[in-house]
């Protein structure tokens, strides 16, 4: 009996026992979602957004422990307003989607900076390269006008990476007195769940 007991301690030490309650999944609007980025060429600004990603959320401002996000981008959705720079930004010396075809943030940790502010540490996966980033968001959670007895969710922030340290920038791009080094990506995400219930 003694012996039934401890192993089911270790077990449960192991996390073989019950799952621990984790916070709770938002379905994302995506046609009300945005990622985007601003670069600059010249010193004349290049905006930018990416037309395709998926994002798995959960997220509980009294659960930040068990609160995660993944956001997989699909990198040859790149879309900016002069057709010249979206396709070459495309091909080996940028992006290179054809060999990278996907780009990832995934969080390890959400901190409350007060209100509805945040920030969401984790990395950022670029042409191959996983880097760490601190994403400053804020996020509004408040009942849905358009869907009673749901919750619904907004997430606004951005976070200023190095091209070059993703390697984004091959050969005489590496100039960053061209193509500047520093590039803004932004991000917009709507969110909906249930209220009752986790």
């Amino acid at each position: 009996m003694r012996r039934t007991a401890a192993i089911a301690l270790v077990l449960c030490a192991l996390g073989a026992g019950p799952a621990a309650a984790e916070a709770p999944p938002w379905t994302v609007d995506m046609a009300a979602s945005r990622i985007a980025f601003a670069a600059r060429q010249m010193r004349v600004p290049v905006p930018g957004r990416f037309e395709r990603f998926s994002a798995a959320i959960r997220f509980d401002p009294a659960d930040l422990a068990t609160s995660k996000a993944v956001i997989d981008i699909d990198v040859a959705s790149v879309t900016t307003p002069n057709r010249d720079i979206e396709t070459e930004i495309k091909r080996e010396p940028w992006f290179d989607a054809a060999r990278y075809p996907t780009a990832r943030f995934e969080t390890t940790a959400f901190a409350h900076k007060g209100g509805d502010r945040y920030e969401a540490t984790g990395t950022l996966t670029l042409r191959g390269v996983t880097l760490p980033v601190a994403l400053s968001a804020t996020i509004r959670i408040a009942d849905d006008p358009d869907s009673p007895g749901m919750l619904r969710a907004e997430a606004t922030g951005e976070v200023e990476v190095r091209r070059t340290a993703f390697g984004i920038g091959q050969g005489q791009w590496r100039d960053t007195s061209i193509v500047a080094d520093e590039v803004v990506i932004s991000i917009g995400i709507v969110g909906r769940r249930p209220k009752a219930g986790r």
